[in-house]
């Protein structure tokens, strides 16, 4: 999928590609991230791993998702995270994590089953309870999503989840949508 990333340095949208992720390309914490991705997708039934690159530079990988259908029918989030370079001050692109999780969107509306479709659940998961409330509220007041109950469960549903799509997934070039 092609989608359009926003370099920080001068403003300019940088040409990207969601891709299917194969085993050894999945980062892992030894490559300085938080998940071992590697790990993860061995592990999980029913999930494929993603990779956000650049066009221009398809080696470096700028974020990965893994998407988990659970009893083969579920959308779930099941891990994203953006790549080391693309955090805190000095992170070098923005809206990495907002086309990962749009697509993981669109793929709940193309794989999700009966109720289940339209509709992308994941579970935030932090050590300490403060840092958690606050990646709750950035997925609430960024990415539209909504907290179930008082779990640490999220979801994106129906028109919110569009509006990711079309914010973060659909871009034009010469009047033409891709």
């Amino acid at each position: 999928m092609n989608v359009r990333i926003i370099v920080l340095g001068t403003g300019e949208k940088a040409d990207a590609l969601i891709i299917e992720g194969k085993l050894s390309e999945m980062p892992s914490i030894g490559d300085n991230w938080k998940f071992d991705f590697k790990k993860q997708l061995k592990n999980l039934k029913d999930a494929k791993g993603y990779l956000l690159v650049r066009e221009d530079s398809p080696q470096l990988i700028e974020g990965c998702m893994i998407f988990q259908l659970i009893d083969k029918k579920r959308p779930f989030l099941a891990y994203i995270e953006v790549a080391p370079q693309n955090k805190g001050e000095e992170k070098t692109h923005d809206h990495v994590a907002g086309c990962l999780i749009a697509y993981a969107f669109k793929l709940s509306l193309m794989r999700g089953i009966g109720e289940y479709k339209g509709a992308l659940y994941f579970k935030i998961g932090e050590e300490k309870k403060e840092n958690e409330i606050k990646l709750m509220t950035l997925y609430s007041t960024k990415y539209n999503a909504y907290r179930l109950g008082d779990s640490n469960i999220m979801a994106i549903y129906d028109e919110d989840g569009k509006q990711l799509i079309d914010r973060y997934l659909n871009y034009t070039v010469n009047n033409r949508l891709l």
